[in-house]
């Protein structure tokens, strides 16, 4: 959520980046599929992300024996 939020302030800013700025410009312009499409991305990555630091924190402690 944090990271959705600064790129919508980093984009209307004058950066026009990121996928959270995307699905806002969507949002304004009434293009749904679009919004909807940077939407479904933004979660994925979210799902991607949080899924590589669980699997990278329990090899972490598997290797120095705490799990």
């Amino acid at each position: 959520m944090g990271t959705v939020s600064a790129e919508i302030v980093a984009g209307s800013g004058g950066v026009a980046s990121g996928l959270a700025y995307r699905m806002l410009e969507a949002g304004y312009r009434r293009r749904g599929p679009r919004m909807f499409a940077a939407l479904v991305l933004l979660s994925a990555s979210g799902v991607a992300i949080n899924a590589a630091l669980g699997a990278f924190a329990r090899a972490l402690l598997r290797r120095r024996g705490e799990a």
